[in-house]
């Protein structure tokens, strides 16, 4: 414990250093200052438990420093010194919540007497500071404990004898008779929130506003988590061990609990309830709570619950394939994309919009796309490989704006590279910027086909139409240039040379040299040397 001594007279201090037995007070290290600055400059480095001060001081007084101590919400006690029996001294010091105030002379016995009260007020307030960081440990822990034994739960299916056992186990309150129900809160991805918010966040926000909500019911928010993809669980559990009674109020409260996310957070979302249950029904909740989802894709900012759904019976028919056909081969993406979003916006006032119908849309839109290019001898398959496009495609799935949002890539792209290719020297240039960058390695006509997206013989003849020349004699031009260079402006030998530049057989780099300049490497050397 640390003891911070404040007064202006040096013998003062000296003297209750030398008198003042602190062997019994767990005081261990004692700081002594002159000024109310120097007392300030130790509290800022120092975490000083008790301080004994002088009121009268040049440069500012006692008061002064404590209502700074104050101010700052620095936990110290204090005991103030004072040569002034003053009523006015008493009641500032009482006001600045001191522990004692003592006159001049000093008794030691009851300066030691205080300091061993403010010593125990230290003890006690580090004890209750230390309980309470206990309690919020645990409580973080028990969370984590709560939403780890739910989310295994949801992913292998537990028996209530198991469930229990590991509650036991993790010293979390579930035990036999217990019932449970899971709500699905699944926000739209591509609807903006309108505060961002993380998922540890959003997990605090659901569980507090709906426990709140459920406060004077038989209900309780057990935990709530976040599981990909954009998944948000919340198990409710019922306070008694029966199946809660107002079914009524559970939904109002369920509905009101939508409309705030919807009001304060999320433009729009989906949420699905299941129904009460023992834990052993939970694993299979969960995935009926999925499959309603996917069959309800065009339900938003309502609460459906899963013993009245009834999944819409829709049989997928596109009239439109022959269009989109035609306006790819038109070279007019915004009307095919057009087209298609009326067709789901149709679909989804009809509320018909479910995983299996956009299954289907996507793989006709897919097929018509990847078709178009490859009759234009683009490789779809390597446009269209990269991680973006992948989430793109994973989450088209979700909803009609992913799907739009995929479908806009998907055809833009592909409408845009094709553009592209026909430029004057567009692919060749990015041919030629390639090889010049990697003559020294081994080039296949494959690899360059696939950095450009296209079949390696479509590529050979733009390349030939462009260039003059095919790709393998630009290459070997490109590496004749640079040992060119090597042999005139250096005196690097002539095999590290051949090595170079992308040849590791000398003799073949002798041929190719000689074949395409007429002299052998050392000779060249020999008649263009720089002198």
């Amino acid at each position: 414990m640390k003891l911070l001594l404040v007064d202006d007279e040096e013998y003062v201090i000296e003297s209750i250093k030398r008198n003042l037995d602190l062997t019994e007070t767990g005081v261990n290290e004692v700081y002594t200052t002159f000024s109310v600055q120097q007392a300030k400059n130790i509290m800022g480095m120092v975490d000083i438990d008790i301080v004994i001060s002088d009121i009268v001081m040049p440069g500012g007084t006692g008061f002064d420093f404590v209502e700074w101590v104050r101010k700052e919400e620095l936990k110290v006690q204090v005991i103030f010194l004072t040569s002034y029996a003053e009523f006015d001294y008493a009641r500032r010091a009482i006001q600045l919540n001191s522990v004692d105030y003592l006159l001049k002379p000093i008794d030691f016995d009851k300066l030691k007497e205080a300091v061993q009260r403010a010593a125990e007020s230290v003890a006690k307030e580090k004890k209750i500071q230390d309980l309470r960081q206990e309690s919020i440990k645990w409580n973080q822990n028990r969370k984590i404990l709560q939403q780890d034994i739910w989310k295994n739960v949801l992913k292998d299916g537990f028996s209530e004898e198991k469930f229990c056992e590991t509650a036991a186990q993790r010293q979390l309150p579930y035990g036999p008779g217990h019932y449970f129900r899971l709500i699905c809160l699944m926000p739209e991805i591509k609807s903006n929130k309108r505060e961002m918010w993380d998922t540890a966040t959003m997990e605090f926000v659901i569980e507090n506003v709906l426990s709140e909500l459920y406060e004077e019911t038989d209900i309780a928010v057990d935990t709530v988590f976040y599981q990909e993809p954009g998944i948000y669980w919340i198990v409710t559990q019922s306070k008694e061990k029966a199946f809660p009674q107002d079914g009524e109020r559970d939904c109002e409260i369920l509905r009101q609990f939508v409309a705030w996310m919807n009001e304060k957070i999320y433009l729009e979302l989906w949420c699905g309830a299941g129904q009460w249950e023992s834990v052993l029904g939970m694993q299979k909740q969960s995935r009926n709570l999925q499959k309603m989802r996917e069959g309800s894709l065009s339900v938003r900012n309502e609460v459906l619950f899963l013993n009245e759904f009834q999944a819409p019976q829709t049989s997928y028919e596109n009239k439109e394939l022959d269009v989109w056909k035609a306006l790819l081969s038109e070279e007019k993406p915004e009307e095919l994309l057009e087209r298609l979003q009326k067709y789901l916006d149709r679909t989804e006032r009809e509320g018909m919009i479910t995983r299996e119908l956009l299954v289907a849309l996507r793989t006709d839109l897919a097929q018509v796309v990847y078709a178009w290019l490859s009759e234009r001898e683009i490789k779809a398959y390597a446009l269209f490989a990269d991680a973006d496009m992948e989430n793109l495609h994973r989450n088209s799935l979700y909803g009609r704006e992913e799907m739009m949002e995929y479908a806009g890539v998907l055809v833009r792209k592909a409408v845009q590279y094709r553009q592209y290719i026909n430029k004057s020297d567009s692919v060749t240039s990015q041919v030629c910027a390639y090889i010049d960058a990697h003559y020294r390695e081994e080039i296949h006509r494959e690899e360059l086909g696939e950095l450009v997206f296209l079949n390696t013989d479509y590529l050979s003849r733009i390349f030939k139409k462009e260039k003059g020349i095919s790709i393998s004699n630009y290459i070997i031009q490109k590496r004749v240039e640079e040992a060119k260079k090597l042999l005139t402006q250096s005196t690097l030998p002539i095999n590290t040379v051949s090595l170079y530049v992308g040849y590791s057989n000398f003799s073949y780099f002798t041929k190719m040299f000689k074949d395409n300049t007429g002299y052998a490497p050392l000779e060249y050397r020999r008649s263009f040397s720089e002198k």
